[in-house]
């Protein structure tokens, strides 16, 4: 019997080799060679792959058929679950199965996760479903785009090169916060005497125009998208969250156009940077079903024709995150790096007051756990056993899902002002000049606007050293805690409060530091010249 199973076992090898071979012929440069029979060592009946189903089962039975919640995390995941079952964002490598090294539960995953990919991506992406208006869009665009160009000449005259802004929101009357920082961009452009047109599309857009702070908008569906680039001499257009609706409509008419796409990071993630954002089965399935059209919809970009001249990113580390989120690689003659611009004239520097290092500010969104609110709660809790605690005064501006953190830790303490509101950008510069300490952990940000515009005014920022942070803080000018370290943030506060030459000499750097990076002449600027645009006048000025 012995005998048998070893030539059974060789049996099995040898085809697996040869079927691996077959399958990783595919794969770039030496890849394929080096790990092409491993993979086949691994059939369809593999433990491997049953474990895999069974933690997933797992992992589905947190969640009810009836849609229940699955709790929310409320301390880092370190190692196994402490209890059978438990969810807390992320599984551990062990979950894979307790006889595989992690080399090889690393090396299982990603090869088989290759396999499926590979017969994902054999087919095309199938179009989007067309909207109940495409006749309707198709009769009345001329006549609507002819209006919207009267109403940009009449704010914008004639003269100066031509821009088109794409994006699916743009601030108005009824949403102010609407990509706010890419009006700032469009601001700077005009000064420098750009003229700017602004094009807002997605599937639930109504039609029509409209003018934000001297800004022509043009509101639709796709039809006025096409219009305007077949008729007008644009010197670049640049698209911001570009996503399949947008490029489905404007792909076969952007010939002729130098395209350029901005990269923030909604646009191109991959499901697992917002993990502890999906409460229920249905929405982590739909979020990785998600992640994989976005792919295959970049692959389609990069390689079309008329696809994108270059493609943006607001940081290094956005860039090396894409590439990895999307599983391709940007050609470097393809990508530029340029950081959202910082109004340094709105947020300037006026020296702290040491007595201001008492003064604690979080102003920002609470709709997500990636911004850490849980975090600043828990820094602050920890600072209040503290015997700074009774000199601290904290406000907290913003709204979210999570904003109720601060509601219920903060309820009795009246050093700490709660605020379930937005603030407008002359609002925050209003705060930046009262208060010393900016509280603003992070487990992802791209940038970090918030953070940048609260430095520019000399704001003393307490975070976290993850994704981009660190391109844009050091030690020098921030209070850089590790990853999801609460004690950090907290020892960070309290050194600052401890020392007030340190504090004040922190708040100088800090604000030298952004208007030495992503102040105007370092971002608008060279968005301007990278996009061939040349205006006379200055950038800001």
């Amino acid at each position: 019997m012995s005998a048998r199973r070893k030539r059974t076992w060789k049996q099995q090898v040898r085809h697996t080799l040869r079927d691996g071979a077959r399958w990783t012929q595919g794969l770039p440069g030496p890849a394929g060679a080096a790990i092409g029979g491993a993979f086949r060592a691994l059939p369809e009946s593999t433990p491997g792959k049953a474990r895999l189903r069974r933690i997933l089962a797992d992992y589905a039975s947190v969640a009810s058929p009836s849609g229940d919640q699955v709790p929310a995390p409320t301390a880092p995941t370190v190692g196994r679950s402490a209890a059978p079952n438990a969810y807390r964002g992320f599984l551990h490598i062990a979950d894979v199965g307790d006889t595989y090294t992690e080399r090889e539960a690393v090396t299982l995953l990603q090869l088989e996760n290759a396999v499926l990919k590979r017969r994902l991506f054999r087919e095309p992406l199938e179009p989007l479903p067309p909207t109940p208006h495409e006749d309707d869009d198709r009769d009345q665009a001329p006549e609507r785009v002819a209006r919207y160009l009267d109403l940009a000449t009449s704010e914008q005259g004639e003269e100066g090169p031509l821009h088109l802004v794409v994006l699916a929101a743009y601030p108005s009357a009824d949403n102010a916060y609407g990509n706010g920082f890419v009006h700032r961009r469009v601001m700077y452009f005009r000064r420098a005497g750009v003229r700017v047109h602004v094009a807002v599309v997605s599937a639930s857009s109504e039609p029509g125009t409209y003018v934000h702070e001297g800004v022509p908008v043009i509101v639709g569906r796709g039809e006025e998208l096409r219009h305007l680039l077949d008729t007008q001499s644009y010197a670049s257009v640049g698209v911001h969250f570009l996503d399949r609706f947008q490029w489905e409509r404007m792909r076969d008419h952007v010939s002729g156009h130098r395209l350029f796409a901005f990269m923030h990071g909604y646009e191109s993630r991959r499901w697992i940077r917002t993990v502890r954002n999906h409460r229920t089965q249905q929405q982590l399935d739909d979020a990785v079903e998600h992640s994989i059209t976005l792919q295959r919809f970049w692959r389609e970009v990069l390689a079309h024709p008329h696809g994108p001249e270059r493609f943006v990113f607001v940081s290094r580390w956005w860039r090396r995150a894409a590439q990895e989120d999307l599983e391709l690689v940007f050609p470097g003659r393809r990508t530029a790096i340029v950081h959202n611009v910082i109004d340094t004239d709105l947020f300037r520097y006026m020296p702290k007051d040491a007595e201001q290092r008492f003064k604690v500010l979080w102003v920002r969104s609470a709709a997500n756990l990636n911004y850490g609110p849980d975090l600043a709660v828990a820094a602050l809790q920890r600072l209040r056993e503290t015997p700074w605690w009774d000199r601290v005064q904290v406000r907290v501006i913003g709204d979210g899902k999570h904003f109720g953190l601060f509601e219920e830790a903060f309820a009795g303490d009246a050093n700490v002002a709660v605020e379930r509101r937005f603030a407008d950008q002359a609002e925050i510069a209003r705060l930046h000049r009262e208060y010393g300490i900016f509280l603003v952990p992070t487990r992802a940000d791209s940038q970090g606007v918030s953070r940048d515009e609260a430095m520019a005014s000399g704001l003393v920022p307490v975070t976290n050293r993850a994704a981009a942070i660190p391109e844009f803080t050091d030690e020098g000018c921030a209070v850089v805690a590790g990853y999801e370290d609460v004690g950090g943030l907290t020892d960070g506060m309290v050194r600052l409060m401890a020392d007030p030459a340190l504090f004040t000499r922190m708040s100088a750097a800090a604000a030298a530091r952004v208007r030495t990076q992503s102040s105007p002449e370092h971002t608008v600027a060279r968005e301007m010249r990278m996009m061939g645009l040349t205006p006379e006048g200055e950038v800001g000025a």
